[in-house]
């Protein structure tokens, strides 16, 4: 097998192993998450090799309009958009063959945090008195509040010794 092909079938795997149905249940429409996997297979992760990591903020945020662009009528959010970028492209940078084709562990620091009910609810105790904005979930999550979350969970991951993108990992069904 052609190492191109390995990686198209690699980026596909990691799309669908991320975005599961759970990952993007109740987003307003059916077939989100199917929507979501599709474009995540597709997107063009060569863009990462070509910028530089402190310009990884814009090009995240190109990539979260085009999705929202591509989901269901009713699920045009762009919470929905941003979790299924994060949830993506942090199992990207987590599977070895992506990251070290694409050039990953230079966005460790940059890479957000996949904000959801549990992630933001553990990142709220940890803020102690701290004021984190109030989780009214994905399909509400505006630009204004994912930066406050993403600013303090940068920060705490800084206190950990960890990159941003390996926090999911501490904030992920920590009680089980």
């Amino acid at each position: 097998m052609e190492k191109e092909q390995f990686l198209r079938l690699m980026q596909r795997y990691v799309a669908n192993i991320a975005i599961s149905g759970s990952t993007l249940r109740n987003q307003g429409a059916k077939g989100v998450a199917k929507k979501a996997r599709e474009f995540l297979a597709n997107l063009n992760l060569e863009t990462l090799k070509k910028i530089n990591p402190l310009q990884y903020p814009e090009q995240l945020e190109k990539w979260t309009d085009e999705l929202k662009e591509k989901l269901p009528k009713d699920a045009k959010k762009w919470g929905t958009a941003r979790k299924a970028l994060n949830v993506f492209l942090v199992q990207t940078y987590l599977n070895r063959y992506l990251s070290a084709e694409y050039g990953l562990d230079g966005f460790e620091d940059v890479l957000e945090t996949p904000l959801d009910k549990q992630a933001t609810s553990e990142l709220q105790k940890l803020a102690d008195r701290q004021k984190l904005p109030r989780w009214d979930g994905i399909k509400k999550l505006t630009p204004d509040n994912s930066k406050r979350y993403q600013e303090f969970a940068a920060g705490y991951a800084r206190q950990q010794g960890i990159p941003r993108a390996r926090l999911d990992i501490m904030l992920w069904r920590v009680k089980e």
